[in-house]
C-alpha cells in the first residue's frame, strides 16, 4: 500500500485533513475515492490507516481506522556534507541517504566549496518522496549552514563526532567504541575536501577520523556510504 504524509499540525484524532500537493497526489494522481483506505504517516514514527470520508479540491479529509507507531532506530544519525557543485547530485545523495535511514541532513558551505546556495525545498522534496517511497515513518530533518563552524555548533554533547577522512585506514578507526555510540554526527567534506583550518577546528572539537575505505569517493558517494555503514553497525 503507498504511503502518504500528514503534517503533524493537521491530525485531529480520529481525523486528518491532507492538503496541497500531497491531497491532489491522492485523489488526481492516485484515484483514490471516497470510502477508499490509505496509509498515512507524521514523519514522526507514527502510521494511520485511514478512510477517506471527503475529497474537496486540495483538501482530502480522513478517519482514522487504526494507528500504530515504531520507535526510532539506533543509532541517531546527522550526516553533515559539504555543499555538492551539481544540484541533481546533490538531491541524489540526500534522496539515498532517506532511503538508507538517516535521521538528519545537514548541507554547509566549506572554504573549498564550489557552490554556496541551496534549494532548500527541493531537498525536503526529494526527503519527502524517498520516506514515503520507502515506507520509513521518520522523515529526515534538513538544515543549511554556512559554514562548517556553524554546522557543527549544531552537534550536541551526547553525540560522537566523526569525520570521513581518506588519509585515515580502516584499522584506524575505532569501530568498536562508534559501535557502542546511540548518536553519531559524521562529516564529509565538499568536493575540493577539508581546508586546514576547517581540520583544525574538527581537530579541536575532538572529531575522529572515520575511513571509508581505500578509495577516494566523490562527496555524495561518500555520504551515502558513511549512511549505509553507519546506520548498521551491528
Amino acid at each position: 500500500m503507498n504511503l502518504f504524509y500528514v503534517s503533524p499540525a493537521d491530525i485531529r484524532h480520529p481525523h486528518i485533513r491532507i492538503k496541497g500537493q500531497e491531497a491532489k497526489h491522492i485523489s488526481k494522481v492516485m484515484r483514490y475515492g471516497v470510502s477508499d483506505l490509505i496509509m498515512v504517516t507524521d514523519g514522526l514514527g507514527s502510521r494511520f490507516k485511514c478512510e477517506i470520508s471527503t475529497i474537496n479540491g486540495s483538501e482530502v479529509d480522513l478517519k482514522i481506522i487504526e494507528s500504530s507507531s515504531e520507535k526510532r532506530d539506533l543509532p541517531h544519525l546527522t550526516v553533515c556534507v559539504g555543499n555538492i557543485k551539481k544540484r541533481d547530485r546533490l538531491e541524489f545523495s540526500v534522496e539515498k541517504m532517506t532511503e538508507l535511514g538517516v535521521d538528519r541532513v545537514i548541507i554547509f558551505t566549506g572554504e573549498y566549496s564550489q557552490k554556496d546556495k541551496v534549494r532548500t525545498d527541493r531537498l525536503e522534496s526529494a526527503v519527502l518522496a524517498a520516506m514515503k517511497q520507502s515506507l520509513r515513518l521518520y522523515l529526515p530533518v534538513i538544515q543549511v549552514e554556512n559554514s562548517l563552524k556553524d554546522a557543527l555548533s549544531l552537534c550536541s554533547d551526547d553525540e560522537k563526532l566523526l569525520m570521513a577522512d581518506e588519509t585515515s585506514t580502516p584499522e584506524n578507526s575505532n569501530r568498536e567504541q562508534i559501535s557502542k555510540s546511540r548518536s553519531l554526527f559524521v562529516v564529509i567534506g565538499p568536493e575540493g575536501g577539508f581546508s586546514e583550518k576547517e581540520r583544525n577546528l574538527l581537530q579541536e572539537r575532538g572529531a575522529e577520523s572515520y575511513s571509508l575505505g581505500k578509495k577516494r569517493l566523490r562527496t555524495e558517494t561518500a555520504a551515502i556510504v558513511a549512511a549505509d555503514r553507519l546506520k548498521n553497525l551491528s
